[in-house]
């Protein structure tokens, strides 16, 4: 996906941030939380998100020091018992 989509979908970010060839796109975002079974108005959490960009295109998005967050968060140590 390209910036420009990211910003047809999202909506202009926040901020943005640019390092070593690589640019952030900063969203504010809400999620909505509620108790299953309850007839309460659901709680908004509001948190900060990013995508980023590399060469334009995305590489990878998450919450604010969530990095690597399309990636797979399991560790296979490959450990061999002798």
């Amino acid at each position: 996906m390209s910036k420009a989509e990211v910003i047809q979908v999202l909506g202009q970010p926040q901020s943005t941030r640019a390092s070593g060839g690589v640019e952030y796109l900063i969203y504010s975002l809400s999620e909505g939380v509620s108790k299953p079974g309850t007839t309460l108005f659901p709680v908004s959490i509001e948190g900060q998100y990013f995508v980023q960009l590399v060469g334009g295109r995305v590489e990878s998005y998450g919450r604010v020091g969530d990095f690597d967050s399309t990636k797979d968060p399991t560790l296979n140590l490959n450990i061999k018992n002798k």
